[in-house]
């Protein structure tokens, strides 16, 4: 089994744990991200639908169990590089965050690196996307540089690295002589900096983030994946 479809199935078993362990009270407590409660993030999670996400509580354990035989189905097989493989990752770093958080015991993306670093792969594919909502017109060039979670650092912290330079709000060829701005994050840090759920100012406390240049200074405080 490739060690990010390995990761998400451990996020999944996260997610399991965290509603299994629910009391009543729990269901209603607020959460971060587009699902304003915990029952609705666990709704969302679990593919209930709207009209029925009121659920009992055993129905939504259920479901979220048949969520994640589906997910298995869906990237057994798949390897690093996969685009389903890394929506799977990038959905359920998310969603296991939030949901613990919501709970008070954040999970720790470090300690799952395979699923984080094949969330931010998909996410440096779309780098210039994100870089062209940031900046708008302007033209710059900007290195983004995602380092490996503490734990799977080794002699080799680098994970992806990428230099994208936008004219003209698009994506352009490499510009000679330039000197580009630097991104620098850790990659769970870049997955929670670009969904909003922290602040670039408290990863850059961490260590977890650093910038230069005000083009990465739009693309750290702008720059946002969507949901």
């Amino acid at each position: 089994m490739d060690d990010a479809t390995r990761a998400v199935l451990e996020l999944w078993d996260v997610a399991e744990e965290a509603v299994d362990g629910l009391a009543p009270e729990d269901w209603s407590r607020p959460a971060p991200g587009a699902e304003p409660t915990v029952g609705d993030l666990v709704a969302h999670l679990a593919g209930v639908h709207a009209d029925t996400h009121y659920a009992a509580p055993d129905r939504q354990r259920a479901s979220l169990a048949d969520a994640r035989r589906r997910t298995a189905l869906a990237i057994d097989g798949r390897h690093a590089g996969d685009r389903v493989l890394g929506a799977h990752c990038l959905d359920l770093c998310l969603h296991a965050h939030d949901l613990t958080t919501a709970l008070g015991a954040p999970v720790d993306l470090g300690e799952h690196p395979a699923a984080a670093l094949e969330a931010c792969r998909l996410i440096v594919d779309v780098a210039p996307r994100l870089l062209v909502a940031a900046l708008g017109p302007r033209d710059a060039t900007v290195r983004l540089v995602v380092r490996r979670p503490d734990g799977a650092a080794g002699e080799h912290p680098t994970a992806f690295a990428r230099t994208v330079h936008i004219v003209g709000g698009r994506c352009a060829g490499p510009a000679p002589h330039t000197a580009p701005d630097v991104v620098e994050v850790d990659a769970d840090a870049l997955l929670l900096l670009l969904a909003g759920r922290r602040p670039a100012e408290s990863l850059a406390a961490d260590g977890a983030a650093a910038w230069s240049g005000t083009a990465a200074d739009a693309f750290v405080h702008r720059a946002r994946l969507v949901g």
